[in-house]
This record gives C-alpha cells, structure tokens and sequence, in this order.
C-alpha cells in the first residue's frame, strides 16, 4: 500500500474522529442495558448510509471466518460480518442480485470510511455497560472492513415442520429453491444442499424463509402455521477460489464440470420422464431437516427452476460477470495491505467461463425443454 498524503490524511482524520468520540463517550458513557437480540426484529432498510441510534440489543456469533454480529436499533436491525473475503462475498452477492437469486442487501464499509468509524464507536458505545462484551467487541472490530447484511427476520429450514412445510413449499418457493441450488451449481457452493456432484451433507443455515410482522415466539413455535410467510432467501454463498499453483486444482475442477455435466443432462432426462432420480439426496435432506416428504409433483418444479437458472446464467454471460467483479475494484490508496482487491482478483473467471460452456452445450442439447421453462 502506498503511504502518500492522501492516506496520511485520512489517517490524521480518522484518528481524530476516534479521540474525540472515545473522550466524549469515557465521559458520558451508556446509560442503557441492552437487551436479548429480538429475532423478530425490523430489518435497517436505509443501506446508503448505515447509521444507527440507540442500539438496543447486541448479539455475537463465532459463525463466520472471523465472527458475526446481530445490532438491533431503533431504525432496525443489521448484521455485522468480519469476514476475511469481503471481496468475494460482496461479488456473489451482487451476482446473486444480478442472477434474480432472492439475497440480502450488502455492503462494505473500508477502513478509511468516516461511516465505518462512527459505525464501530457506536456499537462500543453501546456495550460500554457490559464489561465482557465491549472487551470482545474491542478485539472483534479490530478490523480493516465491515460486511454489512441485511437482517432478514425469518425462519430456517429446521423450523419448515409440520403444517408449515405444506404451506411453505408452494410453487413459486420450490421453484425459487430450484434457482437457489442452479446459482451454487454455477459458484460450486456444496455447502447448501447435498448434490450428486460434490460431497456434502449440506446446511440447513444456509438459507431462510423470511416472516413479515411477526413475534419471536410464534416464529419458533413449529406448531405454528398461521405466519406471514414471504420469500426464501439465499445467504452465506461460498465459491472456489484460484489457487497460485492451479495444476491440481484444475484436475479437480475438470472432474466437477465432468459431473455437472452429466449431473444436468440426468436432470433434463429426468424432467422428460417425469422422474425423480437426480434430487435423491436433495429429497432425503429436506425431509431429514423438516419431516416433510417432496412429492414427485413438487420435485419436478425444483428441477424446472434448476434449469431456468442455467439458462438465465447462459444467457447472462461471463463478460457481465466480469464486469461485476471489475465494478468492485477499490483504488489502491483505500485497499488495506492490498487485502481487498487480492481477494477479488483469486475469482475464478476461467472456472466460470467453462461451466457456462456446458450450460449452453446442455440448453442446446435439450432446446424444446428449455423452450418450455
């Protein structure tokens, strides 16, 4: 990073806003005692500027690289990622936004951002009247970027139970799951649902089913139907990243664009034959999560939306693709040890541009299936 006056100064100035916000607060600090973390919390909505007054509530997580916390104020909740690739996770989340995958709202506040540092010293603020929190929310902040994430009050998939499920798995939320497992498909995200191509388990975290208007305790009641259910939610997307010596990795990611492949054409077979063979693992995962048994009927809609989403990939391509990656780009003057952009540059555009490849081979393979999504 290159130390010219511009950096010095926003240095000199940043330091500046911290003294004097740090004296004023040794002198008046909180007088308020923060409260549980209200699940049913309103989301922030105002994501230009994140500013937020009287905090009321401050939960911490050790999920995520570096941890993550839920901040509850009188505008509405956010949550604070510290994240090692914010970068990457910025990138997916605008192409999820540009892929019509349903996500949070994002954004990243940079070291040098006026916004960022009143942002940390109101959250210290904050928890000034708990001794053990402020000391970890010390050390936690310590950082050279914020991730901020649109809370989404909601339910995930282990609470989908009972009479629920059947009222939320309709057409369009199977068919929006169906685009969801299409986007990781396209990102190699194994860590959402099992698939025939990547070994995983999958995780029921890794999506949400957002409720509007409703309290914390009819939320977590599973015996509860009678919610204001609204869309299912992506969040928390991961992706493989370029290795410096790509000889192995490349092996490794031929062989999983060999079984997507073969993967998508068993799913147009699939979809043809009205069959249900491919989305085993998917069927035997969300049932182990929710009790709740996908019909064939239901089956085929999340294949249909597995396919629309390809083709909407197809059709996107990889120069808007990589013209997202290069809108994100910060000056090198504002990128701390040159973290940011290194971490936008290990992107792997060439993976991307190959699964496009077979996306279309496939589309046009079975062009009077696609014809009908």
């Amino acid at each position: 990073m290159k130390q010219n006056k511009y950096i010095k100064n926003i240095h000199l100035r940043s330091k500046e806003i911290v003294e004097q916000q740090i004296e004023q607060q040794n002198v008046n600090k909180s007088q308020v005692q923060l409260q549980e973390f209200d699940y049913a919390a309103k989301p922030y909505v105002d994501f230009d500027f994140i500013k937020l007054k009287n905090i009321k509530s401050i939960k911490m997580s050790d999920s995520g690289s570096r941890g993550v916390i839920f901040i509850d104020s009188e505008q509405g909740a956010i949550v604070l990622k510290l994240s090692g690739q914010v970068g990457v996770e910025l990138f997916l989340n605008k192409l999820a936004q540009a892929l019509d995958i349903k996500t949070t709202q994002m954004k990243c506040l940079k070291w040098c951002d006026v916004e960022m540092q009143e942002l940390r010293n109101d959250i210290l603020f904050a928890a000034s009247t708990d001794e053990v929190l402020s000391h970890r929310l010390k050390q936690k902040l310590k950082v050279a970027y914020f991730e901020i994430i649109e809370y989404i009050p909601g339910l995930q998939l282990y609470c989908f139970q009972g009479e629920r499920a059947k009222k939320i798995f309709n057409q369009e939320r199977l068919f929006s799951l169906g685009k969801i497992i299409g986007f990781d498909i396209f990102i190699h995200n194994g860590d959402r649902f099992p698939l025939p191509i990547w070994r995983s388990v999958g995780n029921a975290y890794n999506i949400i089913l957002k409720v509007i208007d409703e309290k914390q305790e009819d939320m977590f009641n599973i015996h509860n139907a009678n919610l204001n259910f609204d869309c299912i939610y992506s969040i928390d997307p991961s992706t493989i990243l370029k290795q410096l010596d790509s000889s192995i990795q490349d092996k490794i990611l031929n062989t999983y664009i060999e079984k997507v492949q073969k993967f998508l054409q068993e799913l147009c077979d699939d979809v043809k034959k009205n069959e249900s063979k491919c989305l085993e693992a998917f069927q035997e995962f969300i049932f182990e999560q929710t009790q709740y048994k996908l019909n064939d009927n239901e089956l085929q809609i999340v294949k249909k939306g597995i396919l629309y989403q390809i083709q909407k990939i197809s059709q996107f391509g990889i120069e808007n693709i990589i013209k997202i990656k290069q809108e994100l780009i910060v000056p090198e003057f504002q990128d701390w040890m040159d973290s940011y952009n290194n971490c936008l540059n290990q992107i792997h555009i060439e993976f991307h541009e190959k699964l496009i490849k077979v996306f279309t081979e496939i589309i046009n393979t079975n062009s009077e299936l696609f014809q009908t999504l």
